[in-house]
């Protein structure tokens, strides 16, 4: 569910970005209005000051009379007492202030006005009014901030840094609603009080929220401090202004609309807001300095400074307009025009709008700019065509009348289609080259490129031939390419040009999951460098180090197979548009030509382990007995299969004498190539060490002696040793911790089972105290099989084991068979049960029957 609102999302996201957009700049023309139309503030160029005029009364007391003021120029001076406007007695400030609100501006108010003396007097004042230029410069600076934001996500909706930038406006124009709020003096009606909280849950967003923004966006422009993508600065930059939106919120609401709140608590809410303000804008400016600093390319500076240097000017006029100001004028009825620097401020959404279209920043004006050509030029062409189709049909008709002029309209327009289309692709191939040489000229070597690379055989020819498109002929002064490391499962950076470290290692990415959402968002896989700490958060900040500001990610079957990395292009700007297209593709072509080239080399190297493997099968059986030695009573038969081409398993049967051979069986552990080296060395141990008058269990404690010294700790032998003696008809019998061996003896079947350790496992005491040997008389038609683990434990396709079950039930059903018939029942039962299960261990046997 949550994937497909997702999909739904990505795919009408222009169309929801476009009507948010307009709403936003509706709202910021709104709120421009009240500024100007509706809050402003009627001056009559003084103050009124409560003050007591009797023992038993107050009044309005005028102060700070402007001299040729308006109130001055109507006969009233400092020291006069306000009794009425317009009829209304001054109550209060409050009643009073409202009342000249009403008046017009430019109309006269009548004032009846106590003089020093005692007369009343009535005169007549002139009415100014009063814009509040702090206002009106944040409303300015919101619906510029929201215009070019909104261009600015358009060209890259997907963009970090786009994002951020249009919220500062969204932020902007919802903070700036608070204009549309009375003055807290102002009387208001209860539907205004029933809609102000609709307006202060949006207003409380706008400034809770717009400080935040503002830090984060630069820090991460133009580019990101390394600290910005730690996950606990992001939990703080989202909590930290939801509390305190919650907090003004609920201030505003209860004061405005239930006025349940003291005014002290609202200015204490407006003070919180205030420094917020203040504390973001000085975090901002610090950082752009620091950013500023950093860069080193004068061209690069030049657009940060532009931004910086109306940035420090905005914060001087409202540093100004706070502090110096009211020092310098006795209020700002008397003198608003010391209060218009604040306008200034709107130079900051100006001088990003000026430095993003002249000098590209944020991948802007690429994208216009060419969209604007090539539209213009296609309508043109069109125009051109139409008319001269539209004339031409025209003329034929008049030639040759009017009773086939549909007919003749229809054929001219199909005609007109057919040759627009296949002449607008060569014209504007044509504005390509005339107005963008270097695109076309990426088009022509990228296009050679495609075709020559499917020709290209062998892994290093096709990374050579790519490094050298780049470099050589598109002249790119800052180039590297990563290929997946298949072992290490990390990308490995193998071609550079302009790189300062010598080797860079990607071991953890999201680039699937980018470019998954980059598909349902119909956009090119290509990572920005604003993404580059998300996607690659352990060397992101290697790549911003180097330079690189554009990834393409060679990828077949949703498998990253390697990473072109871009600087500037050798015009100095960033790949964008149709650049970035023409990467994709070549980087797609790239990608199955690297991928084809690894699995044929891998094709090829996996057979020549193959064929090794297949010696080593064809030696390692050649070390296992050839021949059955004849021994005068006993019928012997042995065989080993293992589960890979080689195995780890062993079996042999040594003759020490007319009368006397070893049995011998063994499972290293584990299985495959280094099993079998050690069955080998194993093997080679046992015949040196059997002989004639030694026991099972001395041979046993020499050869453990031998591998503890030489075996891997993590490895280890288990095997038994049997020592038959036909002439005392004999068998000793020692096991060091490997399968119990079954004898069956007339019709009853038993395993024999002793104590021991594996070989290797320890140095000697405890693999001497524990190993057992016992001896046994043996009879006519008995049976020893001596079997390993793997033929017990084989399983099937439902994974059940095979068991020592089956294994005793044909020795008893098949005990007159000769020991080499037997083992044929054996495997071919084992065979059957597998079924199409493949042999999961050795498989080792070696029967012995008494004749």
């Amino acid at each position: 569910m949550k994937n497909k609102l997702k999909e739904i999302y990505f795919r009408n996201r222009k169309t929801l970005i476009s009507v948010l957009s307009v709403t936003l700049i509706v709202i910021a023309i709104i709120n421009i209005y009240f500024v100007l139309e509706v809050r402003v503030t009627s001056n009559d160029e003084c103050l009124w000051n409560p003050e007591k005029v009797s023992k038993d009364s107050t009044g309005l007391v005028f102060r700070i009379v402007k001299v040729k003021g308006v109130t001055w120029n109507a006969g009233i001076r400092d020291g006069d007492v306000l009794l009425s406007i317009n009829g209304v007695q001054a109550k209060s400030a409050n009643i009073a202030q409202v009342t000249l609100n009403n008046v017009k501006s430019g109309d006269y108010a009548d004032y009846v006005v106590q003089k020093l003396d005692g007369r009343i007097v009535q005169t007549k004042v002139y009415v100014k009014k009063l814009i509040k230029f702090g206002d009106l410069a944040g409303t300015l600076t919101a619906l510029i901030w929201i215009l070019v934001g909104f261009v600015v996500l358009t060209a890259k909706p997907d963009g970090k840094i786009q994002k951020l930038f249009y919220l500062i406006g969204v932020a902007a124009v919802l903070g700036n609603m608070g204009s549309i709020f009375p003055d807290f003096y102002l009387e208001y009606t209860q539907s205004e009080r029933a809609i102000y909280p609709i307006i202060a849950f949006f207003w409380a967003l706008g400034v809770a929220y717009a400080p935040f923004i503002v830090v984060y966006f630069f820090w991460r422009f133009p580019y990101p401090f390394r600290f910005t993508e730690n996950k606990w600065l992001k939990r703080f930059f989202f909590f930290s202004p939801l509390v305190i939106f919650l907090f003004i919120f609920t201030v505003i609401t209860l004061y405005f609309g239930f006025q349940s709140v003291d005014r002290s608590v609202y200015f204490f809410a407006l003070g919180i807001i205030g420094l917020l303000s203040a504390i973001a804008n000085v975090t901002a400016w610090i950082s752009l300095m620091i950013h500023y600093f950093r860069i080193k390319d004068k061209i690069d500076r030049k657009p940060i400074l532009i931004i910086l240097l109306t940035f420090t000017l905005g914060i001087l006029a409202s540093v100004y307009t706070s502090f110096i100001a009211p020092l310098i004028t006795d209020t700002v009825f008397n003198s608003p025009e010391f209060y218009t620097p604040i306008i200034l401020v709107v130079l900051v959404p100006i001088s990003f709008a000026y430095s993003i279209f002249k000098y590209q920043l944020m991948d802007v004006s690429v994208v216009l700019r060419n969209a604007i050509t090539y539209a213009s030029a296609t309508v043109a062409l069109a125009a051109i065509y139409f008319l001269i189709i539209y004339v031409l049909g025209q003329t034929i008709s008049e030639a040759i009348g009017t009773e086939y002029r549909g007919v003749i309209a229809g054929i001219v327009f199909i005609l007109f289609a057919i040759v627009f289309q296949s002449t607008k692709d060569k014209f504007q191939d044509f504005l390509t080259e005339k107005f963008y040489p270097e695109q076309f000229a990426y088009q022509k070597v990228l296009l050679k490129f495609s075709k020559e690379i499917a020709s290209l055989v062998g892994h290093e020819k096709i990374l050579d031939s790519i490094t050298d498109t780049f470099v050589s002929s598109l002249q790119s002064k800052k180039f590297g390419l990563m290929v997946r490391d298949e072992k290490k499962d990390s990308l490995i950076l193998v071609r550079k040009v302009g790189f300062i470290r010598e080797n860079i290692e990607i071991t953890k990415s999201d680039i699937i999951s980018v470019i998954d959402q980059k598909t349902i968002m119909k956009l090119n896989p290509v990572i920005d460098q604003n993404d580059f700490l998300t996607v690659f958060p352990i060397e992101g900040s290697l790549l911003i180090d180097e330079q690189i500001f554009t990834v393409v990610p060679m990828v077949v079957k949703s498998k990253v197979i390697g990473l072109l990395l871009f600087g500037l292009k050798h015009s100095g700007s960033q790949f964008a548009g149709k650049d970035l297209d023409l990467l994709v593709g070549v980087a797609n072509q790239a990608a199955v030509s690297i991928e084809n080239a690894r699995l044929y080399e891998s094709e090829a190297h996996k057979l020549k382990i193959e064929r090794d493997l297949d010696l080593a099968r064809k030696i390692q059986q050649g070390l296992l007995p050839k021949c059955i030695p004849q021994m005068n009573g006993l019928d012997i038969c042995g065989q080993m299969i293992p589960a890979m081409q080689v195995g780890g398993d062993y079996f042999d049967l040594i003759q020490v004498s007319p009368s006397k051979i070893f049995i011998a069986v063994g499972d290293v552990s584990g299985k495959g190539l280094a099993a079998s080296l050690y069955m080998t060395k194993l093997q080679t141990m046992m015949q040196l060490t059997c002989k004639e008058t030694i026991t099972p269990k001395q041979v046993l404690i020499e050869v453990n002696k031998k591998l503890f010294e030489t075996l891997d700790r993590s490895s280890f032998i288990t095997m038994t040793l049997a020592l038959f003696d036909t002439d005392t008809r004999t068998v000793k019998i020692c096991r060091a911790g490997h399968m119990p061996l079954i004898t069956s003896k007339n019709g009853s079947i038993e395993s024999l089972v002793t104590g021991g350790i594996g070989l290797g496992m320890e140095k000697g005491e405890i693999f001497e105290r524990t190993l057992d040997e016992y001896e046994i008389k043996f009879t006519h038609n008995q049976l020893f099989a001596f079997f390993s683990d793997g033929i017990t434990e084989a399983m099937n396709e439902k994974r059940e084991l095979y068991g020592e079950e089956r294994l005793v039930s044909i020795f008893n059903s098949q005990k007159e068979l000769q020991s080499s018939e037997l083992m044929d029942k054996i495997w071919q039962s084992l065979d059957s049960f597998r079924g199409k299960a493949q042999p999961n261990d050795d498989m080792t046997m070696v029967i012995v029957k008494v004749k």
